[in-house]
């Protein structure tokens, strides 16, 4: 109990003079402290939130700090108060400072680190009516974590097209404009973000479960350069580093960019069906 306590006056007392020294150090300050006692400093933080509303700003800041590395384990009930309060504070009424709304959406994108899951069914929740910070977070999330995002798209656009004559005023407009634009944004981030993951030692079936997504994109009616664009970095990256990927999904995506008479491609089509040697393994050959 003592110990709760001696931690739990630190980060007030740190808190009480974010106003007369760096914050950023002192931010720094609360995340060391949370790497040990992460649930007595949410704990604070989320105290300030509610009733401290002129620093709300600089505590989601510090908020979101505590929140980057890998904080698995989180206990459930901290976990759902930090997404009640920014998802309340990121709709509040338009006389609500926009920068509270900026850094409590920041926190949920930071926050989907780990608990993605959660934060997205809090957005599909909320997205029965046009906000424009719902939009925004979803961009965000979009760019933040596409692979996560696939299983989302259909439903999430579906919503949005049908609440088009509820969108009135410009920057509403312009929110829904950019959540529109979430399939491609996911498309554009999926390609480097899939090289990427293929490099980790972590099972990579998530990875190939979500590559046939792609190909199937060349159906919608769309600019489909972005689409070619990361089918050719996943290509490139098991080329180069002799990574396999699944036969059935190689062969997809050969199959998708001969369709769509992508020249640039036939080499290393050729190389990878085994007309030149050298060619990368193929799981199941």
């Amino acid at each position: 109990m003592n110990k709760f306590v001696s931690v739990y006056n630190e980060v007030v007392s740190l808190l009480a003079h974010m106003d007369d020294q760096d914050k950023g150090k002192i931010a720094l300050r609360i995340a060391f402290i949370a790497e040990t006692k992460l649930a007595i400093v949410l704990t604070v933080l989320l105290e300030k939130l509610q009733k401290d509303e002129q620093s709300r700003v600089d505590i989601y800041c510090v908020l979101e700090k505590v929140l980057q590395p890998d904080t698995q384990g989180l206990e459930r009930r901290l976990l759902e108060k930090i997404i009640t309060l920014a998802s309340n504070h990121m709709r509040e009424t338009q006389e609500a400072p926009n920068e509270l709304k900026v850094a409590a959406s920041n926190t949920l994108v930071t926050l989907a680190h780990c608990y993605f899951n959660d934060v997205m069914c809090e957005l599909l929740y909320r997205l029965e009516l046009p906000e424009e910070f719902i939009f925004i977070t979803l961009g965000n999330l979009s760019s933040a974590y596409a692979l996560e995002c696939i299983p989302f798209v259909g439903m999430i656009l579906n919503v949005m097209i049908s609440m088009l004559e509820l969108v009135k005023d410009s920057r509403m407009r312009q929110a829904f404009c950019g959540g529109l634009e979430l399939k491609q944004a996911i498309i554009k981030a999926l390609g480097p973000m899939m090289s990427l993951l293929l490099h980790r030692k972590e099972p990579k079936n998530p990875i190939f479960k979500e590559i046939s997504w792609l190909p199937e994109q060349y159906k919608e009616e769309m600019d489909v350069l972005h689409v070619t664009k990361s089918l050719s970095q996943l290509l490139e990256v098991s080329d180069e580093y002799k990574i396999p990927l699944p036969k059935g999904k190689f062969q997809a995506i050969c199959s998708a960019l001969h369709n769509q008479n992508v020249t640039t491609f036939l080499v290393k089509i050729l190389d990878y069906s085994g007309t030149y040697p050298g060619r990368p393994k193929v799981f199941g050959t």
